[in-house]
């Protein structure tokens, strides 16, 4: 009985060990491999069952070895990421990356189950596209790829290489070569055309350029396939070039008016003969090159239009051509401003219709809309516009509504959480947040989530840093739902009275600069012992540069005072405090290449396919950041994307700023007031090709140090 009892115990030792060397979710042996290849022999990958169609996964140890069990490849990652942060004190981050494995990796003697209550992790905009990712190659792709699986992320937005797709599209509807060119728009403008906003702008492209997205286009989507990842296609919704008109003179084609100076594309009416084949043209060629989608991205009438139609029985007809195309597929939306309409919503197949709350932090748009007219939903954080550096957050706020979200009578069509910023790379600690909910029923308290954000986020335990993330949670990432981001008057066209750096919000600090000033202070008093980390780097860098954001503003202030009060002597002192500190803001951010200019150029010259479009890219990548493009979008957007980047701080914003107090001191010398062209300056700024430094410059630690004592207040 003994030898029997041996026998079946050995049988199942052996049938467990042959389970596990199957190869389970190769996609995921591979980002292990990238990630972390020093322990991919260390660990087990495996597969069990999802919880109501809903991920999960599970973290356990056999023979000395981790095991990582998931419902999904994105599950595993998710498994590994957890392993990393929690037992490892690692973190992979889009801003700084620690990685310092202990020697051993540590047992969980008890078995680790963790469960979404989301089916949906949502990620990206847009705007994303453009603000962050417009000149990105494959390799930088498949970074983001593998962090966004680490998070647990299945459901992405991916519009790259549409490009060809209208091309083809237009072709067939036997379009000229150069009709094409003027519709299709540059690298850092292809948001803006798809939401139907302009045409044409920032080009004419190459040929080679539409060829290499669309290349880019499939390994985005094959790996996304591999990972189980859901990509949301660009669908067909009516936006069509103003030149289809002269095509088909007959169809029912309206203009659809300006957006911030730019002629929007026009509008083929749904209920036109034509609007069906047009559609099915293009989902065809969409088809041919990326396959058939489940879900399609699309927004009539995004961020306003002249045009007055009837939003219901259009928004049908879209939805009906979206179906012919990929039937049971699901048609995304997006909830901002006045859209998506409760008419055209009204109308819609709530079981293939999905609403994306863009802005959930702040203005609950399910609450306002009766949860979307009982179709499916997301709730989901900007956190960031236009791809800005200065740090913030609505934690509470962000925190409440969500709860109030999951307690509602809308709950049972709220179907995920996400992060829809219009720029990435930035504010990794409100990124890790976002998608650390998606993994926990219950919601935690910030400032000692943030304590322990400090342990993975560092790899060492210090008092001072929990402090300091503590109180960073509580004051400038935790501002009111009212309040905006703050802005930096550095980085702003000089003006006798400011308030804002970009056209909307109010840009003036919404949170106590000493309780900033407070955490800045703990943090850099680790510096002996976390030095040589890179997200500790990162860190000082970025919340010394917020520190004197502040002392910029009362910088300004005294300034202005001393001018108004024509106190040349004052003056003097004031204005060469104010032009010191943008150089020495300037050197700060060049000690980390996140913040450098340079690689911002540098990278869109080299993904330029041609020699020609070397400066055409080149000028994309300076207009996005500075007058946006020219003429009255220039007057509208002006410095919407500023950034705290060192090259822009010392050219740009440094060279504005010279000319405004040079005339101020002029002025209180007796001399006339001279008024200055600044348009003209920053449009003749985005056509050079000077050069940027694409290394960094001083030790990022010691210059914070010195920065942030220097500019004691």
């Amino acid at each position: 009985m003994k030898k029997l009892s041996f026998l079946v115990l050995l049988l199942s030792f052996l049938f467990t060990i042959n389970s596990y060397s199957i190869e389970k979710y190769p996609s995921v042996k591979g980002l292990i491999h990238r990630v972390v290849p020093q322990i991919e022999t260390e660990i087990i990958i495996d597969s069990i069952a999802s919880l109501d169609g809903k991920d999960v996964f599970e973290i356990s140890s056999l023979n000395g070895k981790v095991v990582f069990a998931g419902s999904s490849p994105v599950a595993v990652a998710s498994a590994l990421n957890w392993y990393l942060k929690y037992y490892c004190h690692c973190q992979v981050s889009q801003a700084g990356t620690n990685l310092i494995l202990p020697n051993n990796l540590p047992r969980v003697d008890k078995k680790v189950r963790i469960s979404t209550p989301y089916k949906y992790k949502y990620f990206l905009n847009y705007c994303t596209y453009d603000y962050t990712m417009a000149f990105w190659d494959w390799t930088r792709w498949q970074k983001e790829l593998d962090w966004m699986a680490m998070q647990g992320i299945n459901l992405v937005l991916a519009i790259n290489g549409t490009e060809e797709v209208w091309q083809n599209t237009m072709k067939k509807l036997n379009f000229t070569d150069k009709e094409i060119s003027d519709f299709i728009c540059g690298p850092a403008y292809q948001a803006w055309w798809l939401m139907g906003n302009l045409e044409g702008w920032g080009g004419p492209v190459s040929q080679e350029w539409i060829i290499n997205r669309t290349e880019l286009q499939k390994n985005i989507l094959s790996y996304m396939r591999g990972m189980r990842i859901e990509p949301i296609l660009q669908g067909f919704y009516g936006m069509i070039p103003t030149s289809m008109k002269t095509k088909f003179s007959k169809a029912d084609i309206r203009d659809t008016g300006k957006w911030c100076g730019f002629h929007r594309p026009d509008f083929l009416m749904p209920t036109d003969s034509i609007f069906n084949f047009i559609a099915q043209t293009y989902y065809n060629e969409l088809e041919k090159l990326y396959g058939k989608a489940n879900f399609y991205g699309g927004d009539p009438f995004h961020e306003g239009s002249e045009l007055k139609v009837d939003l219901k029985t259009n928004g049908q007809l879209i939805q009906k051509s979206m179906q012919e195309a990929s039937s049971g597929s699901t048609w995304v939306l997006q909830a901002w401003l006045k859209n998506p309409s409760s008419v055209l919503l009204s109308g819609l197949d709530r079981n293939k219709t999905l609403v994306i709350d863009l802005y959930s932090e702040s203005n609950n748009a399910w609450k306002q809309n009766k949860g979307f007219m009982g179709n499916r939903w997301l709730f989901s954080v900007i956190n960031n516009f236009g791809g800005r550096t200065s740090l913030f957050g609505k934690l509470d706020s962000m925190n409440i509504n969500l709860n109030e979200a999951r307690n509602s009578q809308y709950t049972n069509k709220l179907e995920g959480i996400g992060w829809n910023p219009e720029g990435t790379n930035a504010n990794p600690f409100i990124v890790d947040y976002i998608f650390d909910l998606g993994w926990r029923n219950e919601i935690p308290t910030p400032e000692k989530w943030a304590e322990n954000y400090s342990v993975y986020r560092y790899g060492k335990n210090y008092k001072a840093a929990r402090m300091a993330w503590s109180k960073l949670a509580k004051s400038l990432y935790n501002i009111s739902f009212r309040s905006d981001e703050p802005q930096n008057v550095i980085c702003s066209r000089p003006s006798l009275v400011w308030e804002r750096t970009a056209p909307w919000g109010l840009g003036r600090i919404q949170y106590k600069q000493e309780e900033l000033k407070s955490a800045c202070s703990d943090l850099l008093n680790c510096s002996d012992k976390l030095k040589n980390r890179d997200t500790y780097q990162y860190d000082v860098v970025d919340i010394t540069h917020q520190y004197l954001m502040g002392v910029s503003e009362n910088y300004y202030n005294n300034l202005i005072a001393d001018f108004k009060s024509r106190n040349l002597a004052e003056f003097e002192i004031s204005s060469k405090k104010f032009l010191e500190l943008i150089k020495d803001l300037d050197a700060l951010m060049g000690t980390r290449q996140e913040f450098l200019l340079g690689k911002w150029i540098q990278d869109a010259r080299n993904i330029a396919p041609t020699e020609a479009e070397k400066n055409l890219f080149e000028q994309n990548a300076r207009m996005l950041l500075t007058t946006w493009g020219y003429g009255q979008a220039h007057v509208e957007l002006n410095d919407y994307a500023h950034r705290e980047w060192s090259g822009l701080i010392g050219s740009l914003y440094y060279d504005r700023w010279k000319i405004f107090i040079d005339d101020m001191s002029a002025q209180l010398k007796g001399q006339k007031h001279i008024e200055f062209d600044y348009s003209k300056l920053e449009e003749d700024w985005t056509k050079q090709t000077n050069k940027f430094s694409t290394v960094t410059n001083g030790n990022s630690v010691e210059m914070s140090k010195i920065m942030f004592e220097k500019y004691q207040q």
